[in-house]
């Protein structure tokens, strides 16, 4: 009978990101990650690989946990346009209640990994068809209820509202007062709206 490994896979997953997100992949040293995540050595090996199998594994975590909320947040009932928002504003809002912000971890992975690492590029592209998928719904559905105007082209829309989110991610590490890309936000926004 197998020995019980004595951790959590998803928690180890979830401290792996943290800190993989804040450092970077070359930031970050496997020793430095061991003793981050408190693990033995052999157990790491044996449960997730080597440094980049445990990288994919965080971010494949990240799409899995993060991005596929986006669609049913979007969907959740009554006005569709005040979700996207806020969706949009929370990320700015993080970044600044940040001390040092760290953008999106897809983001920086295309900065730092891509075209090199054509497995890390795999679950990038799938988790920005997440999100393009998620504001196509949101859209449809804001269409039904009159919220935008009826002649949108959505899926353009939709791929527009993925590319400004994946910007601010970009933005906001940099910005002094990340808070003032909500002007933004609300412009395109309103651009959605019937005249």
């Amino acid at each position: 009978m197998p020995k019980p490994r004595g951790f959590a896979e998803e928690e180890i997953l979830d401290r792996a990101l943290d800190y993989f997100w804040t450092n970077g992949y070359a930031g970050t040293s496997i020793n430095t990650l061991i003793a981050h995540l408190g693990l033995h050595p052999g157990s790491l090996y044996r449960t997730f690989g080597d440094k980049h199998t445990l990288f994919l594994r965080t971010l494949e975590h990240y799409r899995d946990t993060h991005t596929r909320r986006l669609a049913p947040t979007l969907l959740a009932g009554g006005p569709v346009l005040p979700r996207v928002r806020a969706v949009l504003v929370d990320y700015i809002e993080a970044a600044a209640a940040e001390s040092l912000p760290r953008g999106c971890v897809a983001v920086n992975t295309v900065g730092e990994r891509l075209p090199l690492d054509p497995s890390a590029a795999r679950i990038v592209q799938e988790i920005l068809t997440l999100v393009e998928d998620g504001f196509r719904q949101g859209l449809r559905a804001a269409a039904r209820q009159g919220e935008i105007s009826p002649d949108l082209d959505l899926a353009a829309h939709a791929t527009m509202l993925m590319t400004l989110l994946q910007g601010l991610q970009v933005v906001v590490k940099v910005d002094p007062d990340p808070v003032r890309l909500t002007g933004m936000v609300d412009a395109t926004l309103a651009t959605l709206r019937p005249r």
